[in-house]
């Protein structure tokens, strides 16, 4: 079984590129790299161009779950500055009964 050949982003950036200048067919034979390979390649770098190398060490966050994380991260900070002001209210309050 052959070894599969790992690619970095820029050189898939650049590969699709290629492809639209002069065709996926002559791009991924000049390339070396197999026509299918290369064609998912474009596929996903149209479907979602803020990501489109999923597996390559990155992930695809969709914008909707990006959001949903931003804003439970908020929601923790805000709970967590929520609970320092009720804890220096505590002790304010403590201390101005002396």
């Amino acid at each position: 079984m052959p070894s599969r050949r790992t690619y970095d982003k820029n050189f898939k950036t650049e590969a699709v590129k290629l492809s639209e200048e002069i065709g996926i067919r002559q791009a991924s034979d000049s390339l070396g790299v197999h026509e299918n390979t290369l064609r998912k390649w474009v596929k996903n770098t149209h479907e979602r161009p803020e990501n489109p190398f999923v597996g390559s060490g990155n992930k695809y966050i969709s914008a909707a779950d990006a959001e949903k994380a931003a804003l439970k991260k908020e929601v923790r900070e805000l709970k967590r500055a929520n609970e320092i002001l009720r804890e220096a209210l505590g002790f304010f309050a403590v201390s101005q009964k002396k």
